[in-house]
């Protein structure tokens, strides 16, 4: 079975959505076929702060191809830290192949690099 969930994938699969910038209220876009959406959730306080984005990634082909995965972001904050702090990535199928996601994938990415 393919490993999907590894940061080499991850970054490949956020190329290809080219999701919109950090700073945009875009909720949802369409990338080659897959119906993305992103969810953001924050906290702050004095002592601390995270954020939460789930990114939803939906791809809805007549076949049994079909598939639906999230990526998952994860990052916290400490003022009173010397570290700076680390942002956390997972994938996660909530239905469908990995292999289907990764020919997807290649696919994508290829169509996008010049030739």
């Amino acid at each position: 079975m393919p490993r999907i969930s590894n940061a080499r994938t991850i970054a490949d699969i956020e190329f290809v959505i080219e999701a919109p910038s950090a700073g945009s209220d875009q909720e949802k876009w369409k990338a080659h076929g897959v119906e993305c959406s992103r969810d953001r959730h924050r906290f702050s306080s004095q002592s601390y702060s995270f954020s939460f984005e789930l990114v939803h990634l939906r791809f809805s082909a007549p076949s049994r191809a079909r598939w639906y995965a999230i990526i998952i972001t994860e990052q916290w904050r400490f003022p009173e830290s010397r570290v700076e702090s680390r942002t956390t990535k997972a994938l996660k199928m909530i239905y469908g192949r990995q292999a289907d996601v990764l020919t997807w994938m290649r696919k994508s990415r290829e169509a996008m690099l010049p030739a």
